[in-house]
């Protein structure tokens, strides 16, 4: 159920960019003006931001993932060389949980938002293959470990500069740290989507930042950390921490371990699994569940517990379209199946409700409730 979960690729933590390796002690800092931020936007099935590059090209669906770390364009329309652009004559392919894409590789301009620099690797895609529910899709900006874009380009054997690699090392930022507010569904989230580089925004924060070691678990370059536990009002669901789990914007759903997901139906009378296509799996709740009575779920990481609302993990109805999902009275949630790959992977279903760091530098992830 969990796609687009990154790459997979066994790497290892050691291929850490000199652009920030001299850094690594330096505590997370609070944005200031000079912070270069860029609009983003939840287009129901991805998390997208708007890519200038090539021939002043404007490429609007760019997926945000924080389970891969390469940036390429070209799955709509195709990547065009400018004045700026150089071919390497090298080529790339990335294969995700589900899909791929192959093309040829650049140095180029790239600006994304009031962000831009003048070196970085980029993909023009040829050839894709990904889930039809992310059209239209331009491409990926990943924005997870280097380390997983290692043997990605044909001739280089190390990882190369993600986007937030070269912004240190161009100098438009002083640390590899970024936050993102990612805008929600129905519309009530504070504030517009956006990310910003180099920093974060103490205004957005309410409460303590909880701040948690990631993880190498599985040998894989993911923003993969420990949890305490997983509740469904007051019954846990999960086992006993610590439990891994790990964000992945490049996927929408909240995923637990099976058994947690089976936990969630049997505490529901007439809840069950329901079938949505190529997409999966989701718990579904009967028609005459009331709102009112259903628990809430919460994260328990850091100390902290980081709660959703039946209004929050119930999908809403404009988005059942995109899902193939036919209105049948039923309330179908954003839960889903991580098997045993996970005891909790956080989608931008979870994201569009708590503020989130992403600290490369110092190998930390914070998460925050919005002021």
């Amino acid at each position: 159920m969990a796609r687009l979960a990154g790459l997979k690729l066994a790497l290892f933590f050691g291929a850490l960019s000199g652009a920030y390796a001299a850094r690594l002690v330096k505590l997370p800092v609070r944005a200031s003006v000079a912070n270069p931020t860029a609009p983003l936007g939840n287009k129901i099935s991805k998390l997208t931001v708007s890519v200038t590059t090539g021939n002043d090209q404007t490429f609007d669906n760019v997926l945000v993932d924080t389970g891969s770390s390469s940036l390429w364009v070209g799955a709509s329309s195709p990547y065009v060389p400018g004045p700026n652009s150089k071919a390497t004559g090298d080529t790339f392919d990335i294969g995700y949980d589900e899909g791929d894409a192959t093309g040829l590789v650049y140095l180029d301009t790239v600006t994304i938002g009031s962000a831009t620099v003048t070196n970085q690797y980029i993909g023009a895609a040829n050839q894709t293959s990904l889930p039809v529910d992310l059209d239209p899709l331009d491409g990926f900006i990943g924005l997870s470990f280097n380390g997983s874009n290692a043997h990605t380009i044909s001739g280089i054997d190390g990882p190369t500069n993600t986007f937030l690699d070269s912004l240190v090392e161009e100098g438009v930022i002083e640390q590899a740290l970024w936050s993102m507010v990612v805008p929600a569904l129905d519309g009530q989230q504070v504030g517009e989507g956006e990310i910003l580089f180099g920093g974060y925004d103490a205004s957005k924060v309410e409460g303590e930042i909880a701040w948690l070691d990631v993880t190498n678990e599985f040998d894989q370059f993911t923003w993969a950390f420990s949890m305490d536990g997983i509740y469904f009002g007051d019954s846990q669901i999960s086992n006993d921490g610590p439990l891994f789990a790990y964000t992945d914007s490049g996927d929408i759903w909240l995923s637990l371990n099976i058994d947690s997901y089976l936990a969630i139906q049997k505490l529901v009378p007439g809840a069950a699994g329901a079938s949505i296509g190529p997409a999966g799996e989701v718990i579904a709740f009967p028609a005459n569940a009331s709102l009112a009575d259903l628990p809430s779920i919460s994260y328990s990481m850091a100390g902290q517990n980081f709660t959703l609302t039946p209004e929050q993990y119930i999908m809403p109805s404009s988005a059942y379209a995109t899902f193939g999902i036919t209105d049948d009275g039923r309330h179908y949630t954003w839960f889903g199946s991580a098997g045993f790959q996970a005891d909790a992977i956080l989608g931008q279903a979870w994201l569009q409700y708590f503020y989130s760091i992403y600290d490369v530098g110092n190998t930390k992830i914070g998460f925050a409730n919005y002021a």
